[in-house]
């Protein structure tokens, strides 16, 4: 479901910057800003990249679950786990003024709805109900200390948290059969 998540959330702000620059291409890419090598990607150059910089389990919840019930049987699953995605968000383009502008362009694409949900975004994957956008304030030395860690030079950038992605193998434990009447509802009056 990350992946599923993410490459939506790329699909959507991509369609989203193309309306609004009246472009022919995309301009955005799920990807590392830099490659295992240490090299800035030539897939990132004029682009807004989405990078997972964090991942963390979703623990102040209670999440139940674990049943599934159809109308002859309930079948027993390890409950789902649910993630906290941190998502850099980077303008990368030649332009100083072009990736200000990208970076504006990305945070006016999630600040009308923070939540998306099967009402207002009905194409969301199969298996998502919902994905919450959050703003990560950071302070000067923890964004200097990412972008380092990052090995890669600062660029525009904004991290949002997305809450409440989940992730379920659908490993079935058990099965028991489904109550089908009660026994008042088998005795003759």
């Amino acid at each position: 479901m990350i992946d599923s998540a993410l490459i939506f959330i790329q699909s959507r702000l991509d369609q989203y910057l193309k309306n609004k620059f009246g472009l022919d291409e995309g301009v955005t890419v799920l990807n590392n800003l830099v490659d295992a090598s240490g090299s800035v990607s030539q897939k990132n150059q004029n682009k807004v990249v989405i990078t997972l910089i964090n991942l963390e389990q979703e623990t102040s919840k209670q999440f139940y679950g674990g049943k599934n019930r159809n109308t002859t049987q309930v079948t027993n699953m390890m409950p789902s786990v649910h993630f906290n995605l941190d998502v850099l968000f980077t303008a990368n383009f030649d332009s100083y003024d072009e990736s200000l502008k990208f970076l504006t362009a990305t945070v006016a694409f999630i600040q009308p709805e923070t939540s998306f949900n099967r009402k207002n975004q009905p194409e969301l994957p199969a298996g998502i109900t919902a994905l919450k956008f959050e703003i990560e304030n950071s302070p000067y030395e923890k964004t200097h200390n990412l972008w380092s860690a990052l090995g890669a030079k600062y660029q525009p950038s904004i991290i949002y948290k997305i809450r409440h992605v989940s992730v379920q193998a659908e490993q079935i434990l058990g099965t028991v059969a489904s109550v089908q009447q009660t026994s008042s509802e088998a005795a003759p009056s």
